[in-house]
This record gives structure tokens, C-alpha cells and sequence, in this order.
């Protein structure tokens, strides 16, 4: 009985979730703020922000953060007081209505795998720093598949090497539970969203300085996650 109330619970807050964002597709997510707060109450997430002193309301920067859940956007969306851009794989567009959205909003969708795509990504990315928004970059360039940090990959580095900007490190911790990579259900739950103190960094960096500072960002986010999540690796790559 427990069980098929559950199900209940979990097929009405889906609908609900998929009504809204059908809804709110219609304006390609100029309300994208609004949306992710209607999404995480309907799906009974809360998120809990820690560390908003470190946000200078007077610069543009570039989010790194770690990547475990679909639902990581809309918490980003919903927590961070900032005009924010992301950077995500184009492959995420083929998601019903959400990929939908995606492709219509004014987010950065990349294919890695080419790379002349992928530097028009940056200098995209580039240009929106220039003019004040921030962007957000999933350093890992994909969903942890057991919630622990892996590798960075070099984007987000590259970004900070070509704007100057200074890079904000967040973690994320307890989406991984809300909804798992391989699971096609999502619970309510409690999400700790922690900001890290700021990377400052120098425009043209050399490939040296760029690994520095990816093994940097990569240590202070892995050292504010809890145990079960702290990544295995010794190095970025």
C-alpha cells in the first residue's frame, strides 16, 4: 500500500513538473528563474545555499561547479542571484520539452567532439563575460555516474585564461540522490549548494598556469564535499 502511494506521489509530481516545463518552453525560458523555483517546489526539493558573501554583485565570472543531476541546472537556476549563461552538451537537447527548451534559450550548446564547435562555445562564452553576465561550466562534462567528483576537463580553464575572469567554485552535494545519472525517477530531498571563496586569474595564461588552476578549483570542491563523494583520482588531467 506504502508503495503504490508512492507511486502515486511520484507520477503526480512528474505530470506537474512536465506541465510546468512545457509551459514555461513556450517562452524558450525568459522566466527560467521562475521556472526552476516552480520545478524543485513541485518536486519537493530543497535547497540549502551556503556562502553567498563570496559573490561580488558588481563583477561578471565564470561558476565551475560539479555535475551529478539533471536537476543540477534548475537548483543554479533558482539559488544563484546572478544573469547567468550555461555551457552544456548539445546532445542534452534531444531531452523532451527540457532539450527543447534548451535549444531555444540563450544557454551555450557545445559538441566537444569538434573542436571548432567547441571554440566557438568559448568565444561565445566570451563575449557574454565581456558584457556582464556570468557563465556556469560543468567541469567534468558529464554527470558523475556515482555522484563522486571526477577530472576536469579544460573549458572552463580556457574560458578563465581567455576573459581574465575571476572563476567561483561551487559544490553541489545531495542532487546525486534526488535523481541518480541512470535512474529515470527523482525523489524529494535536500540539497547543500556550497560557493566557494573566488579563483582570480590572468588573462593568456600558459598551459602550465591553466593546469594549476584546474587542480585548484578541483581540490577546493572536492575538500567541501562530503566523504562518499570526494573524488578517487590523485590529479586532473
Amino acid at each position: 500500500m506504502k508503495s503504490s502511494q508512492s507511486n502515486i506521489v511520484f507520477y503526480l509530481r512528474a505530470f506537474l513538473i512536465l506541465l510546468a516545463t512545457v509551459l514555461y518552453s513556450l517562452a524558450a525560458l525568459c522566466l527560467s528563474r521562475n521556472w526552476s523555483s516552480l520545478l524543485l517546489k513541485l518536486a519537493g526539493i530543497r535547497v540549502h545555499v551556503h556562502g553567498l558573501e563570496h559573490l561580488n554583485p558588481m563583477q561578471s565570472r565564470i561558476y565551475v561547479v560539479n555535475h551529478t543531476s539533471y536537476f543540477d541546472i534548475p537548483i543554479l537556476l533558482a539559488s544563484l542571484p546572478d544573469t547567468i549563461r550555461f555551457m552544456y552538451r548539445k546532445s542534452l537537447e534531444r531531452i523532451p520539452f527540457f532539450g527543447w527548451s534548451l535549444a531555444r534559450s540563450p544557454f551555450i550548446g557545445i559538441q566537444r567532439e569538434k573542436a571548432r564547435d567547441a571554440m566557438k562555445g568559448i568565444d561565445e562564452a566570451v563575449t557574454s563575460i565581456s558584457i556582464g553576465e556570468s557563465v556556469v561550466i560543468f567541469a567534468e562534462g558529464t554527470r558523475s555516474k556515482d555522484g563522486r567528483l571526477a577530472a576536469f576537463k579544460r573549458g572552463a580553464f580556457l574560458l578563465a585564461s581567455r576573459s581574465g575572469k575571476q572563476i567561483i567554485p561551487i559544490a553541489l552535494a545531495g542532487a546525486h540522490q534526488v535523481m541518480p545519472k541512470d535512474s529515470k525517477r527523482f525523489y524529494p530531498g535536500d540539497v547543500e549548494m556550497t560557493i566557494l571563496p573566488a579563483f582570480d586569474t590572468m588573462k593568456d595564461m600558459d598551459k602550465e598556469d591553466e593546469l594549476m588552476l584546474q587542480s585548484q578549483v578541483h581540490e577546493s570542491i572536492n575538500a567541501a564535499l562530503p566523504y562518499a563523494m570526494k573524488s578517487q583520482i590523485q590529479n586532473t588531467k
